[in-house]
Order: C-alpha cells, then structure tokens, then sequence
C-alpha cells in the first residue's frame, strides 16, 4: 500500500469508455496495434540476424548460440532498473521514442553484419537492452487507459497478440527475405517499428502521469535504490521457495521447460541446415517454420488445457505433457531415420508475386508435426503451472516469488543457448535432441506412474 495515495489519472476517465467492449477503447486500442507491429518485428528480427550470420559467416551452430546469448543478457542485467526509469519518464513519449530508437538500430543492419560478427552481436544487444524498457512501459500504460473491469481482457488480447506473434513473426521471416532479399529485408523491420510509434499518437495519456508527485512513493527513485530493493525482494523470495516443496518442485519443472524451449530454438536452425535443406543460407531462414509449428501447438495446447482437458487434475496434465515433449523431441530426432533422404515432395504451395512457392516434402511435414507435438506439451505442461503457482503463493508476497521465478528463467536461458550449440557441433542435433528427451522422459513417467499406480494428486 502506498503511503500517499496519487491523485486519480485524468486520463483514464478521458479515454477509457466505463461500459462496453474493451476494443472500443481507442487509446488502447493505439497500444495493443502498436504491440502488434512492434512484436511482428521482433521475431522477424532474430531470423534475419541468423540469416545474415550464415549467409557471411558459415553454418556454425555456436554463432547462432552467442547470438541468443546477446540478445537475453540485457533481460537479465536491466530487470532491476528499468523500472525506475519507466516511472519517470512520461509514458507516450518513451514508448513512441524506443519504436523510433528501434527501427534506427534495424536500419544499421547491413552495415553492423559487414562490419564482423562482434558488431553484429552488439547491434543484438542494444536492440534488446532497448527493449527492456519498452516492456515495463508498455504494462504500466494498461491500468491508466483501461477501467479496473476491464483490465483482465485487456491482458487477455495483450497475451493471446504475443502467443501470436510467435506463429505469426517466424513464419513470415523467410518469405519476406525471399520478397525483398537479406539486404533490403531492413527497411520493411524499421517500418514496423516506425508504424508501431506512429500508432501511438493515438494513445492519450495525462501528460503529468509520470512526473513525481503522480510516483507511487514507495518506489524506489535511484538505481542504487532499484538495484537493493530488487535484491531485498529476491531473498525473501528465495526464501519462501525454499520452504514450499510443491512451489519449487513447479518452478523447477518451468526452467526445465523453458531450457527445451531455448535449446529447441538452436538446435532447430542446426537441424534445418543438416536434414531439410541442400543451401545452408536458405537452411538458416526457414528454421523459422519449426519454431512456427511449435507456437501452433501452443496455441491448439492452450485452447485445449483450458476447455476439453481441464477436468484432468493439474498434475496429470503437466506429467502427460512431458511425456508429449519427449514424444516431439524422439520423433523430430527420428525423421532422418525414417526418411533417409530429403524426402519426395508431395506438396507446393503458391506464394505473392515474385516469390518461390512453398515446397513441402514428407521429411518436412513430420519435422512440423513433431514440433506441433512438442507445442501441444509445452502448454500442457506451462498452463497448469502457472495457474498452480498464481494460485497457490499469498497475494503478499506473489510478486516477489514471480520476480524470482522470471529471473531464474532469464538466467537460465544463456546457458542451454550455449550448450545447445556447442553439444550439436560436436555430438550431433540428433543426439543432443534425444538427451533433451530424457529428462522429459524420466520426469514425465515416473510422475503418471504416481498418478496412476500411486493416486498421488500433487506436483
């Protein structure tokens, strides 16, 4: 509870309509527009920076492996400050500023990938450090342009556009290179992100919203300030974890989830090259269509988990859907195995003007049914989870276990990065598919053999 309350936004009652659909909002419907074109652009983003490493650089899968890396290091050291910075600064012009910052950081592309590869893998960096920023920005904006009743659909639309965005983004990278080629591919990136600060002239926020006396005073003001609060709060939420079994048996099980995820991503563009295609520059942009099939199953694996499947118990959803990944995962690895060579097309699917049709060859088509299965476990596995922990930690101190809980998987997703490529260049994809397999395997058994044999109904 804040200790002097802020006087109410005007803002709010300005733009926000009381009644009626949340899409009749026009100051968020700017916002969730402006997500829109800045997400597409996002993931669009790391297949062209892939695209660009192979096609000047070579095929070598730990490149890609640092590339991650540069991109999630400034999620881990800007976490504790941005914040401060996001509460000062006045909200339309820092989240119109840093689409601009963006889409000027993107037009460098070429320029940055000649250059070498250490100015490529900085240009990853600034590009993500200033998205940092645009991320608090963006989720404090929601709760002064929205009324309290509309809040969760609101974050509903806000979640199921990102969920989106993940199908959506990958899929179009390869066909927008094949439309404007890796050296033009840039200008279309920094109109997306121009178009998103654009779209935010429709926002209206008061223009006093972030100045002091508008601050939540028991924030803290400094970064020195940022920095202890947030290490003060990660102990007690450490603490708390540690005397919760079932809380950090269900975190656990989340970075172990999140790490499969990470590493999928890697190994994928590994796999494309070796199995899918002859050209390793093409290799490297259609991995995409993995990651893409992969979302799908997220998205039929949400849908599902919360209608046909949620009168499963939790822990049978989430133990089922280990044993979905391992499935996803043997399969994928399989492929090869089952199809010796790259397959015999059965399937060519017209494309715009000026682009090569989509070719679909039976090795391609088990690869992105096998990824849709590791999709479809993810969720099984994330949903429940999430839904566990939300419920199951105090209102309190909820918070401050999540911010552990998001800085765990952070940090965890550097080191399956590296591992991931390194362990490919020298095992194999395949090999290192099915060791990802076995923990999935051993987890997800053993905890059905409980729900089944035993009639245990907890994590």
């Amino acid at each position: 509870m804040p200790l002097i309350e802020a006087p109410p936004l005007p803002s709010q009652e300005a733009t926000a309509p009381q009644d009626g659909s949340i899409l009749k909002n026009a100051s968020f419907m700017s916002l969730w527009w402006s997500q829109v074109l800045s997400q597409l652009a996002d993931r669009i983003i790391f297949v062209v920076f892939v695209a660009y490493i192979t096609h000047l650089y070579g095929g070598d899968e730990r490149f890609t492996s640092y590339l991650y890396v540069a991109f999630t290091i400034p999620a881990i050291l800007l976490t504790a400050v941005a914040g401060v910075f996001v509460d000062r600064w006045p909200r339309r012009l820092t989240l119109v500023a840093i689409n601009v910052i963006r889409g000027i950081l993107v037009f460098a592309l070429p320029q940055m990938a000649e250059a070498g590869l250490a100015y490529l893998y900085m240009l990853a960096f600034l590009l993500s450090s200033v998205t940092q920023f645009f991320v608090p920005a963006e989720s404090a904006t929601i709760p002064t342009i929205v009324p309290k009743s509309q809040l969760l659909s609101a974050n509903s639309l806000f979640t199921t556009t990102m969920m989106a965005s993940v199908i959506v983004g990958f899929a179009l990278g390869d066909p927008l290179i094949e439309l404007l080629s890796l050296e033009e591919v840039h200008w279309a990136l920094s109109l997306l992100f121009i178009g998103a600060a654009v779209c935010l002239f429709g926002l209206r926020i008061d223009k006093n919203v972030a100045l002091p006396d508008r601050i939540d005073p028991t924030k803290p003001r400094t970064m020195r300030e940022s920095v202890n609060r947030f290490s003060a709060e990660l102990k007690e939420g450490f603490a708390y974890i540690r005397e919760h079994t079932a809380v950090w048996h269900a975190m656990a099980k989340l970075a172990l989830l999140f790490s499969a995820i990470v590493a999928m991503c890697i190994l994928s563009i590994t796999f494309s090259k070796n199995f899918l295609y002859v050209d390793p520059t093409v290799a490297a942009r259609k991995f995409a269509y993995i990651v893409a099939s992969s979302g799908i199953g997220m998205a039929v694996g949400a849908v599902l988990v919360s209608t046909a499947l949620k009168r499963l118990s939790a822990p049978f959803t989430v133990y089922s859907g280990m044993l979905l990944l391992m499935a996803g995962l043997v399969g994928m690895a399989g492929v090869p195995l089952i199809f010796p060579d790259l397959g015999t097309l059965f399937a060519s699917i017209p494309m715009p003007s000026g682009m090569p049709p989509l070719v679909l060859s039976d090795r391609m088509a088990w690869t992105y049914i096998a990824s849709i299965v590791m999709g479809l476990g993810a969720a099984a596995v994330a949903i429940p989870l999430q839904a566990f922990l939300h419920d199951r930690i105090p209102e309190a101190i909820r918070g401050k276990v999540l911010g552990v809980q998001f800085t765990m998987l952070s940090t965890s997703s550097t080191l399956p990065a590296l591992i991931a490529g390194l362990s490919s260049h020298f095992m194999g994809v395949q090999a290192m598919m099915l060791w990802l397999a076995l923990p999935f395997a051993l987890w997800g058994g053993y905890g059905v053999y409980l729900m089944l044999f035993k009639k245990m109904r907890a994590f």
